[in-house]
């Protein structure tokens, strides 16, 4: 799916990008300048030592963002290319998102697939020499129909393995000061993400295992899913921004009913219609239309840890 969604999003020349800029920007509303994160950080976050300004940091969702954060502390200051609310799918990106990226010290994407709009602002002139991560390289992925799946993040566990390792070691190269700031937020906020893990796990615990069965709007939730022990039934959209035919559909209501799966999840930057649709069909009568994977949302899903504890609380509620 995911290099379906690269190959045609990358059909295009570096005028049409110039030219969506400007109608992106003529249809935005307010001046977003970077998506303000939350302020609960572990206690052990150390104040800034020598270091005469921040180290500049663009990310390219709100997710990123925060767990940047959460391992630069005061060193740093992080902006997301995408504001909460949004998903990667289908943004397109505007010219101020070009000025962040000219300004950044420091780059960071996921991949895979995820944010290849990243790639068309580097190309079109901004931030090509800048320095970057790519949290998910290195990631051995999960195949769905035959492509990676980027939504590692949704287990934790990788996150604490994966992503905040090469964070800390970035910014360590970056910043050298600032070394055992990063090594000490690096480990705190490890803690806190097995703390969440175990806690997850027992709600989890919690909903009998016939009933661990997931339908959802998009196939956002293949780790989480398999860190978790749930079964994934199907997904309604198989491509975001391309409704399933009336038959892709009637197959997946007849799946779904052999299954016996007792609610449907979307997220909430989606349209809930197709979710509600599919519920009538199959004559469920749960629909969770408020979960969140690729952007964070209000309080309390405005970390990436009450992220996950929205969407587990969520999903416990409608399969317990």
């Amino acid at each position: 799916m995911w290099t379906r969604m690269r190959l045609s999003r990358n059909t295009f020349c570096a005028t049409a990008v110039a030219a969506s800029l400007v109608v992106a920007a003529c249809q935005a509303t307010g001046n977003y300048r970077g998506t303000p994160l939350a302020s609960d950080r572990p206690a052990s976050i150390a104040p800034l030592e020598s270091r005469t300004g921040a180290l500049q940091v663009v990310t390219t969702t709100t997710v990123f963002a925060d767990i940047v954060q959460a391992v630069g502390g005061s060193r740093v200051t992080v902006s997301s290319i995408i504001p909460a609310g949004v998903g990667p799918e289908d943004y397109e990106p505007r010219p101020d998102d070009a000025a962040r990226l000219a300004d950044a010290e420091l780059i960071i994407s996921n991949g895979v697939g995820l944010d290849d709009f990243l790639e068309r602002l580097i190309t079109s002139g901004s931030g090509g020499s800048t320095p970057r991560i790519v949290l998910g390289d290195g990631i051995d992925p999960i195949l769905v129909d035959g492509e990676p799946n980027p939504h590692f993040w949704l287990d934790p566990t990788i996150v604490r393995d994966h992503y905040l390792p090469v964070i800390a070691a970035k910014l360590t190269e970056l910043d050298p000061e600032g070394r055992p700031t990063y090594e000490a937020n690096r480990a705190a906020y490890s803690q806190e993400l097995d703390s969440l893990d175990r806690e997850l796990m027992a709600q989890v615990e919690t909903i009998p295992r016939a009933n661990r069965k997931l339908v959802t709007f998009h196939d956002a939730f293949p780790y989480f899913a398999r860190h978790y022990g749930f079964e994934i039934v199907g997904v309604i959209v198989a491509n975001v921004g391309q409704e399933p035919t009336a038959s892709e559909l009637a197959a997946l209501v007849e799946q779904v009913k052999s299954a016996g799966v007792r609610a449907v999840f979307s997220e909430v930057q989606f349209n809930p219609q197709l979710s509600r649709t599919l519920a009538t069909e199959a004559g469920i009568t749960s629909v969770v239309t408020t979960l969140y994977n690729d952007t964070l949302g209000p309080a309390p899903a405005d970390t990436y840890l009450g992220l996950m504890r929205w969407n587990v609380e969520q999903i416990v509620r409608a399969l317990a």
